[in-house]
């Protein structure tokens, strides 16, 4: 714990002189200035030096050249979760290795879903369902309980695949009932899948096979009395907005009848709230975040904070700022992977000109609440752009169209350094996103739970939010 503790002080230490360019966003790049104002200023004179095209080809190559840029960007990743104690964070087969060495043998198991999920729900589905179940066999846990879990996915695959009982709690209705069907069709796939896996045994439970067309699945069963495999049994689903005060236990208690049961295992796959991973939707508790003047004051009448949770960070009264936790959620391993910057950045830069437009035809006053979506790709040109924009948003603006396209031909210096302002957030992204995730850790350790890390699951090319927190508490 003292070596997490220790990590994370030094990562505030780095991090706190760029949380200005992590809170800064790209509408008012132009605007505001962030050129002058928040880009530190050797980046800011090699570019002027040596122009963009020479920083960015030099960016990109096997070879690099140390300059200001690179350097920014190898300087975060001493930063990020690859940074953190080995025992804090490690890979997947690292995980399984942990499993081990506490004298379990993972089971031998492979799927092949990809007829019928797509391939990040495929990837994540698989593999998250099996490291769950070696995990829950080796604590003795027969009983799963999926927090969010939505549509079904993964719950159903533990109830089929693994013959677990599975509750799956989740907020809105139409999700609980979407589950339900989605199991039903899922079961009718189920027997194939096992078939090509030829990893599984057989069970006493055999999946329907449908042989006409009929409206629903539904109607199957009860025209021919068959029942599903695990609906109503190993699987049940109910809806349930889940708080501090929600008594998850007695839940599962109740649906599968195991009062004197105690011992279950917790799930949740890209689970929303202020411990899931949609970084800009968590409260923080010494921020003042205007977001959420919008927002219901009964959804946090308890002050139940998403960030910071760790004593560690609240002593301190840690700041990030919502726009810092939105920059959290990016995808910088698919941008720098792909290294095409121009697709990245030119949807950006339209809507920061756009800005510099409508203050000079509207003033700043009113455009605070100008939300105009994604228009950019759509577009051809900045022209084009503007159009659309200025419909979509219901303005009265008589559009110049020399106007606009003189107007595009003077700020496209400000797209050059855009990119600069791009590249910075990406690479701060994964310092962020590491300082949310281990501050929950070391949170966990300060509750007396040491058997808990982080692990990096899920391939950050298909699943950007790839990382989970695993944890043992032993009674």
């Amino acid at each position: 714990m003292e070596q997490l503790r220790s990590k994370l002080e030094e990562v505030i230490i780095y991090l706190k002189p760029y949380l200005p360019i992590a809170n800064s966003h790209v509408v008012n790049f132009i605007t505001h200035n962030f050129w002058e104002t928040i880009i530190p200023r050797d980046i800011q004179e090699e570019i002027d030096l040596k122009g963009t095209e020479f920083v960015f080809s030099n960016f990109w190559s096997e070879n690099q050249i140390p300059d200001s840029l690179t350097h920014f960007v190898t300087s975060t990743k001493y930063n990020n979760l690859n940074s953190y104690p080995s025992s804090c964070y490690m890979k997947l087969d690292d995980a399984y290795n942990v499993l081990k060495s506490w004298g379990y043998k993972p089971m031998n198991n492979s799927l092949n879903l990809k007829e019928f999920m797509g391939a990040k729900k495929m990837h994540e589905v698989e593999v998250m369902a099996k490291l769950v179940a070696d995990f829950s066999k080796y604590a003795g846990t027969d009983v799963i309980i999926d927090i969010g879990g939505g549509k079904g996915y993964l719950s159903s695959l533990l109830a089929l695949a693994y013959n677990f009982n599975v509750l799956g709690i989740d907020s809105q209705s139409i999700n609980s009932e979407g589950a339900r069907n989605r199991t039903i069709k899922f079961e009718k796939y189920w027997q194939s899948i096992k078939k090509k896996s030829n990893n599984f045994p057989e069970e006493k439970l055999t999946p329907p096979i449908i042989k006409e067309k009929l409206d629903t699945y539904e109607e199957y069963y009860e025209k021919y009395s068959r029942k599903s495999a695990v609906l109503g049994s190993t699987y049940k689903q109910i809806t349930e907005y889940v708080t501090e005060n929600t008594n998850i236990a007695h839940l599962a208690q109740t649906e599968f009848e195991v009062n004197n049961k105690e011992e279950f295992t917790l799930i949740g796959l890209h689970t929303c709230g202020s411990l899931g991973c949609c970084y800009h939707l968590i409260e923080e508790e010494f921020t003042n975040d205007p977001f959420w003047d919008d927002i219901e004051n009964e959804l946090n009448k308890n002050e139940s904070y998403g960030f910071p949770v760790s004593n560690c960070l609240r002593e301190k009264k840690f700041q990030l700022g919502r726009d810092a936790r939105m920059c959290a959620s990016q995808s910088p391993d698919k941008f720098f992977n792909s290294k095409d910057i121009i697709n990245s950045t030119k949807p950006l830069f339209y809507r920061a000109l756009l800005q510099v437009y409508l203050v000079q035809e509207l003033g700043h006053d009113n455009i605070s609440r100008c939300h105009v979506g994604r228009l950019a790709h759509k577009c051809l040109t900045f022209n084009e752009y503007v159009h659309k924009a200025v419909k979509r948003l219901q303005l009265n603006i008589e559009i110049d169209n020399e106007k606009i396209n003189a107007f595009y031909d003077k700020y496209l210096i400000e797209y050059e350094r855009l990119k600069v302002f791009f590249i910075l957030k990406q690479a701060l992204a994964q310092v962020i996103e590491g300082l949310i995730i281990m501050d929950r850790l070391l949170y966990l350790h300060e509750q007396g739970i040491n058997e808990a890390f982080v692990a990096k699951l899920f391939d950050p090319l298909l699943s950007p939010r790839n990382h989970a927190i695993i944890a043992l508490k032993k009674n």
